[in-house]
């Protein structure tokens, strides 16, 4: 079961070397991570290891690779083909969150980057067996509540649109990056902490027959029901991350929710949840397969200090709390 969930395995700080956070993953029978960029030493590190890997274009790369095969031929064969299959590698992110405020510079790049990695992981023959994708914020969304009213954004639906079924042509999945934390942090008046928490035993919300106990899955489900919504009902979802601060919300003195209790609540409670395999109600029985942001503490990421604080782990490899990966 601990292969429903894996970690997001970002690299800016001064973490362990490559080979020490596979060991790290190992020990903690940890099945999937997500790397940001193609990092070579890192890739070399999870040959042989059976751990499943989603591998980033970074933004700045969509402009080349959108505007030239050969470009995008090259990439897959530098940063892929190099690897595999020795490097478990299953999917292939092309840009992360292109479609979110503030990244407006790439979104003319990311549909032409995507079709043409496409090719060339088919031009190599390895289209059986990875899927090419790109990740999305819950800011995709002009809707989402509740879940079954979920609907793209109107300003985004013209990229949406072969995007969509640019996925749904190859076998692969819509990526959503999904933080109840950031949906209850700026909407406290409305989401009670418990139903962020995945704490409530009965129903909070119910939305036609459906009955929802957690905040995750009412995201999910919005997410699922905008790809309804434009025509492709049938398309996986996939959670590229998810996770909760253990700290650096000091500003809100009144309600702070970024605590090392909520996180260790938070992300234990995701876990076993989509460990469990019983889906969402708009999807029951489906398995939403997930990635646990973020691996380390990154005490180099640029932002807000609230950024820094996602990590399962400091970077000298103590927990920052416990986490059990293998629930079941």
């Amino acid at each position: 079961m601990a292969a429903r969930v894996g970690v997001c395995y970002g690299m800016l700080g001064n973490l362990p070397s490559p080979r020490e956070v596979v060991e790290l993953l190992k020990r903690h029978n940890i099945g999937k991570v997500r790397i940001f960029e193609a990092h070579h030493e890192a890739l070399r590190a999870l040959e042989n290891t059976g751990i499943e890997v989603i591998v980033g274009v970074r933004n700045e790369e969509l402009e080349k690779i959108a505007g030239n095969q050969a470009a995008a031929n090259g990439w897959v064969k530098d940063n892929v083909g190099a690897f595999y299959p020795a490097a478990n590698i299953k999917y292939i992110s092309v840009g992360n969150e292109v479609l979110h405020y503030g990244n407006e510079k790439y979104v003319s790049y990311l549909v032409p980057a995507m079709r043409n990695i496409q090719t060339a992981v088919r031009n190599a023959n390895l289209h059986k067996d990875i899927r090419v994708s790109t990740t999305h914020a819950s800011s995709v969304l002009g809707n989402s509540y509740p879940p079954s009213q979920g609907e793209f954004r109107n300003d985004l639906k013209s990229t949406l649109r072969p995007l969509l079924n640019l996925l749904a042509e190859n076998g692969s999945p819509f990526m959503a990056n999904v933080y109840p934390y950031f949906s209850y942090a700026g909407n406290k008046a409305h989401i009670s902490l418990d139903y962020a928490l995945f704490k409530p035993s009965a129903p909070v919300v119910h939305d036609e027959g459906r009955e929802y106990r957690n905040l995750f899955d009412a995201m999910v489900d919005a997410l699922i029901a905008a790809c309804e919504r434009a025509g492709h009902p049938d398309l996986p979802l996939l959670v590229t991350e998810s996770g909760w601060p253990s700290a650096g919300d000091d500003h809100d003195h009144e309600a702070r929710a970024a605590t090392v209790d909520n996180a260790r609540v938070y992300n234990n409670n995701l876990i076993r949840h989509v460990s469990s395999n019983q889906g969402t109600p708009r999807r029951p029985g489906k398995p939403i397969h997930t990635y646990v942001f973020s691996l380390f503490n990154e005490n180099l990421k640029p932002g807000p200090e609230i950024g820094r604080h996602f990590g399962l782990f400091y970077p000298n490899k103590n927990p920052v709390y416990p986490v059990n990966f293998t629930p079941y």
